[in-house]
């Protein structure tokens, strides 16, 4: 079976998935974050959603089986980029089922042909190695830890950058 990966412009009816994903309580704990409720996930995509500055995609996974049956479309997650504290940050989010297959490394370098602003930031949960490599495969540099850039005392974070004289 072949896997190809593509991003579509979010549509309304990808949201429950979105919701799903992010309730999934080993992702929530590699990701480093608080999963929203109903009423908060729907307000921060509506936002999102209201946002023309942001960029938003379904990274979508179609596979085909073999002679030559024709490929199911299945939704794998979401990228996006949006523009927080005068910086562009980007952030992306990919269903379990889909750990460990290069559907984060495909779906990433595909927006980042989309996604031409640069300096563009990421920040990522520290035991999450796998997501690390994802960004550093794509051109991300390591910036400084969560904790150098603010007061706070979570250092959970790391930082990373891509530039343009990074960029693939």
């Amino acid at each position: 079976m072949k896997t190809h990966v593509h991003l579509r412009d979010v549509q309304a009816g990808d949201l429950a998935l979105f919701f799903a994903h992010q309730q999934d309580p080993e992702a929530a704990a590699m990701a480093a974050f608080q999963s929203r409720d109903s009423a908060a996930f729907a307000q921060h995509w509506g936002k999102l959603l209201r946002d023309d500055t942001s960029l938003k995609q379904t990274i979508m996974v179609s596979s085909t089986g073999s002679a030559g049956s024709p490929a199911e479309d299945h939704v794998a997650g979401n990228i996006g980029s949006w523009n927080s504290d005068g910086k562009r940050d980007i952030g992306y989010w990919i269903d379990r089922a889909y750990w460990g297959r290069g559907v984060a490394t495909a779906a990433l370098s595909a927006f980042l042909r989309l996604e031409q602003v640069r300096p563009l930031h990421a920040g990522v949960a520290k035991h999450n190695a796998a997501s690390l490599r994802v960004l550093e495969k794509c051109g991300f540099k390591f910036l400084r830890s969560a904790d150098e850039e603010s007061d706070a005392a979570d250092d959970s974070h790391v930082l990373l950058v891509l530039t343009k004289a990074d960029s693939i």
